[in-house]
């Protein structure tokens, strides 16, 4: 499995908020908002953008789009969401 964390804000940002958090994936840049529209983060490309998260398996289907991300709660709303697939198998 990979993480990955996008964000519209330019890479020298990124590089700062990864150490600054100790994040143990990387973040990718999408300063277009190419990647927020897609997945409908945002509806703008100069738009407020909505924290989400894709599941996407390794044969590119996309197998979840969560739009309602509770920062709080979501490390665990995830696992639990990866048992739920392991579970149906």
């Amino acid at each position: 499995m990979q993480v990955f964390g996008v964000t519209h804000n330019d890479a020298e940002s990124h590089q700062k908020f990864s150490a600054e958090n100790r994040l143990n994936f990387p973040l990718l840049v999408d300063t277009g908002r190419n990647l927020a529209m897609l997945f409908g983060a945002t509806s703008a490309p100069d738009g407020a953008i909505k924290r989400l998260t894709v599941v996407i398996d390794k044969a590119g289907k996309i197998l979840e789009i969560d739009k309602d991300v509770n920062a709080s709660t979501h490390g665990a709303d995830l696992v639990n969401f990866f048992k739920t697939l392991e579970t149906s198998k």
